[in-house]
C-alpha cells in the first residue's frame, strides 16, 4: 500500500492538472488582455500599420544620385581602353530633385495613411472587444438558465418516475403520466436549445482568444453591475462619437489624405529638376573640361491628367464616405440609447424580488403538488411558466448588458468605467 499510493499520485496528479488547464475561467478584463495578445485579426491589422510606417519612411527619402562614366575604346594605334592622361573619358553625376513641394506633400499623405491604419486598428479592436463582451455575457446568463433548468429537470424526472410506478399499479391515469412526460420533453427541448447556444458561444470564444480549451465567463461583481444612469445627454454623446469614434477618425483621415493626394497629383504635373556636374578629359573644347548640367522633362503630352482626375474622383468618394460614416455613427448612438431605454423599462417593470420569488416557487411547487394542494394541470402550467420566466429574465439581463456595451462602442469611449 505504501508503494501503491505514490504510484497512483504520480499517475493522477498530471492528469488532474491537465483537466484544470483545459478550462480557462476569465473575467471581462482578463479576456480583453488575452484578446489584445492573441487575436490574429489584430496581428494582421498591426502589419498594416507597419506597412504604412514603411510608406512614410520611404516618402521622406531623397532620390539617389546617378553616376555615369564614358570611355573611348578601340581607337587605331592606341590601347583598347585608353585610361591615361591622353585618353578621353567623361565622368558625370546627376541628382534629381522633386520641386513644387512634391516631397513634403508626399510625406504628409503618407503620415495620413498611417493615421488611417491606426484608426482602423483601434476600430477593429473595439469591434472585437464588443463581440467578446457580448459573447461572455450571453454565455454567463445562458449558463444560469441551463443550471436552473437542470435542477428542475431532475425534480420532474423523479416525479415522472414515481408516477410511472404508480401507473403500473393502476393508481394514476395514462393522461397524468403523459402530461408529466410532455412537460419533461418540452423543458428538455428548451435546455437543448440553450446548450446549442452555449456551444456556438464557446466556438466564438475559442476563435477570438486563440484558445484550445474551454473558455468560461466568470465576470466580477463590478462587471455584472448594471450602470445606474447614462452620464451624458444624447447630443453630447452623438457629438463625442462623431469626433472620437475610430471609424469616424479613419474616415476623416481618409478624406484629408484624398485632398492631399489631389494637391500632390497637380504638383506632379511640374517636371522634376535634374542637376549635375560633368568632367570631360580630352574633350572637344578643352583638354580638361568641367561642366554643370541641368535638365527636366517638357510637359508637352503627359501633364499627369489621368492621375489628377483619379484623385478628384477619390476625393469625392472619401467625402461621401466621411458623411456616411458620421451619419452611421450618429444613428448607432441613438439606436443604442433607445435600445437601453426599452430594455431598462422592461427590467424596471419586473418585480425587483422576482428572483427570490421564483426560487420560493421552485421549492414549493413540487411539494404543493405532492400534497395535492394544486392539480396536475396547474402544476405543469406553473412549472412551464417558471422556467420560461427564468430563461426570459436571464436573456433580458444579457441583452441589457450588451446594449450598454454597444453604446460604449458607438461613442468610442468607456462611459461606465467597467
Amino acid at each position: 500500500m505504501r508503494v501503491l499510493l505514490p504510484v497512483l499520485c504520480a499517475i493522477l496528479l498530471p492528469w488532474l492538472s491537465l483537466q484544470a488547464e483545459d478550462t480557462l475561467r476569465v473575467t471581462l478584463r482578463q479576456a480583453d488582455s488575452l484578446l489584445a495578445a492573441r487575436s490574429l485579426a489584430l496581428v494582421a491589422q498591426q502589419a498594416e500599420i507597419d506597412k504604412a510606417e514603411a510608406e512614410r519612411i520611404q516618402a521622406r527619402l531623397f532620390h539617389n544620385p546617378q553616376f555615369s562614366s564614358e570611355w573611348v575604346v578601340g581607337r587605331t594605334g592606341e590601347p583598347f581602353i585608353h585610361a591615361g592622361a591622353g585618353g578621353q573619358k567623361i565622368l558625370a553625376v546627376e541628382q534629381l530633385f522633386r520641386i513644387a513641394g512634391q516631397r513634403s506633400l508626399a510625406v504628409r499623405a503618407a503620415e495620413n495613411g498611417k493615421r488611417i491604419t491606426e484608426a482602423q486598428y483601434a476600430e477593429l479592436a473595439a469591434a472585437l472587444r464588443l463581440k467578446l463582451h457580448s459573447t461572455l455575457y450571453r454565455q454567463y446568463y445562458t449558463q444560469r438558465s441551463v443550471d436552473a433548468i437542470a435542477s428542475q429537470l431532475q425534480l420532474l424526472k423523479q416525479l415522472q418516475e414515481a408516477y410511472g410506478g404508480q401507473y403500473d399499479k393502476g393508481n394514476v391515469s395514462l393522461k397524468q403520466v403523459t402530461r408529466l412526460r410532455t412537460a419533461f420533453f418540452a423543458l428538455n427541448a428548451q435546455r437543448i436549445q440553450l446548450l446549442r447556444q452555449l456551444n456556438r458561444d464557446q466556438q466564438d470564444l475559442r476563435a477570438m482568444l486563440a484558445e484550445t480549451g474551454t473558455v468560461i465567463a466568470s465576470p466580477t461583481a463590478a462587471e455584472l453591475q448594471l450602470p445606474t444612469a447614462i452620464p451624458l445627454p444624447p447630443d453630447t454623446l452623438v457629438s463625442m462619437a462623431v469626433q472620437q469614434r475610430h471609424a469616424a477618425v479613419a474616415a476623416q483621415a481618409a478624406q484629408e489624405a484624398a485632398a492631399l493626394d489631389l494637391k500632390l497629383q497637380r504638383r506632379m504635373a511640374v517636371p522634376d529638376l535634374a542637376l549635375g556636374a560633368q568632367y570631360n578629359q580630352v574633350g572637344d573644347l578643352h583638354p580638361r573640361q568641367t561642366a554643370v548640367t541641368i535638365g527636366f522633362s517638357v510637359p508637352l503630352f503627359d501633364r499627369n491628367q489621368g492621375r489628377i482626375r483619379w484623385a478628384e474622383a477619390a476625393g469625392k468618394h472619401a467625402e461621401a464616405t466621411l458623411r456616411q460614416t458620421q451619419l452611421d455613427v450618429r444613428n448607432e448612438v441613438l439606436y443604442a440609447l433607445e435600445h437601453i431605454r426599452v430594455l431598462q423599462e422592461q427590467l424596471d417593470a419586473t418585480n425587483p424580488g422576482l428572483d427570490a420569488q421564483l426560487d420560493q416557487l421552485s421549492e414549493s411547487l413540487v411539494d404543493n403538488y405532492v400534497r395535492n394542494n394544486i392539480k396536475l394541470i396547474e402544476f405543469t402550467d406553473l412549472f412551464e411558466s417558471y422556467n420560461s420566466t427564468i430563461i426570459d429574465l436571464n436573456q433580458l439581463m444579457a441583452d441589457l448588458q450588451n446594449a450598454y456595451e454597444e453604446l460604449e462602442y458607438a461613442t468610442g469611449r468607456n462611459l461606465f468605467g467597467r
